[in-house]
């Protein structure tokens, strides 16, 4: 089973994420406000590393995350998709996203999130995802909720420090 490369929501496009987005990434997580969501900025060069682990995630799994501009306007959006990850010593299919903080509170990342599930449900055929965040994250939290996704559980993420969890049966 394979994810489209390509996809496209009403007011954006998306490609499979890959080392071309570096300059389109490298501000977006480089933000400070971005940073305080996710336990910090992100150098370019640990960016780099993050496109290249989508870009053999693509050719591991059929899937990963996709690199979202505007249709209107070409401008880099947000990164997010479906990719397999461990939380708390279990293997999950995460749905995630991380948008442009000049764009927050305009939809793109439950744009982004309802076009992640119709992937996972109808190309994918996973019986359920995941998603998680920093406690702290009440904006990415009530995206969750938006979506469907029901809190599970609080626990470490890697060297991240605790997460939230929560789970959606698709």
């Amino acid at each position: 089973m394979r994810a489209p490369e390509v996809v496209t929501t009403a007011r954006m496009r998306g490609e499979a994420a890959g080392a071309r987005h570096l300059d389109a990434l490298a501000p977006i997580f480089g933000d400070p406000r971005v940073g305080a969501t996710m336990g910090g900025v992100m150098s370019r060069e640990v960016v780099a590393q993050m496109l290249a682990g989508n870009e053999r995630e693509w050719a591991r799994d059929g899937f990963s995350s996709w690199m979202f501009f505007e249709t209107a306007t070409g401008q880099p959006l947000a990164r997010g998709g479906v990719r397999r990850t461990e939380f708390d010593g279990r293997p999950e299919v995460e749905v995630g996203w991380t948008t442009a903080p000049d764009r927050w509170g305009e939809g793109f990342a439950t744009e982004l999130g309802n076009l992640s599930i119709q992937v996972a449900a109808e190309h994918l055929r996973l019986e359920d995802i995941v998603a998680f965040t920093l406690p702290e994250n009440g904006a990415s939290r009530r995206v969750m909720e938006k979506l469907g996704f029901r809190y599970e559980k609080t626990a470490p993420y890697k060297h991240f420090g605790d997460h939230v969890l929560y789970r959606l049966n698709v």
